[in-house]
């Protein structure tokens, strides 16, 4: 019984500490990275780039959204990025890791997220009916505003 107690113990704490690592902790910013997670590879939001999550912070501190719970797809494998019809070259996919998607459940909510990410300081933002786009790729095109179906003007455009 007491070996059984004590494994039960050990697997309480590894799951724990392996919780504590997932986490971003930063100048007062705390982000479980499973938000950002491929769905085929648990624990792949690791890779997120630590500059996105410090101005996704921002932003949520700007509209005083919960950004990090409105997270539709971060990180992307290449098999998961083809299923989801993603870009060939998608800002979301590992090793990169620079870009996310946030549910937006209103326009004005999605117009809000999208002038606010501009201030923050997002160069490139897609604009979709339900969700709004964010990377900060600097091998791509920048201050570009984009809509969805992929090649559409977008809805809403902050660099204009």
């Amino acid at each position: 019984m007491a070996l059984l107690m004590g494994g039960a113990f050990w697997a309480f704490r590894l799951s724990k500490s392996s919780s504590k690592f997932r986490t971003y902790k930063h100048k007062g910013i705390a982000v479980d990275f499973s938000v950002f997670d491929s769905p085929d590879i648990p624990g792949s939001g690791n890779c997120m780039d630590r500059r996105l999550i410090v101005m996704l912070h921002n932003l949520s501190v700007k509209t005083n959204y919960p950004i990090f719970s409105w997270i539709n797809s971060g990180a992307r494998s290449d098999a998961h990025n083809r299923k989801v019809g993603g870009a060939r070259n998608s800002s979301h996919k590992m090793p990169a890791c620079k870009a996310v998607d946030i549910r937006a459940s209103s326009r004005t909510i999605r117009n809000n997220l999208v002038m606010a990410a501009r201030d923050v300081g997002f160069k490139r933002i897609g604009v979709g009916n339900t969700f709004v786009h964010l990377d900060i790729d600097e091998g791509k095109s920048q201050y570009v505003a984009w809509g969805y179906p992929s090649g559409t003007v977008a809805a809403v455009n902050p660099f204009v």
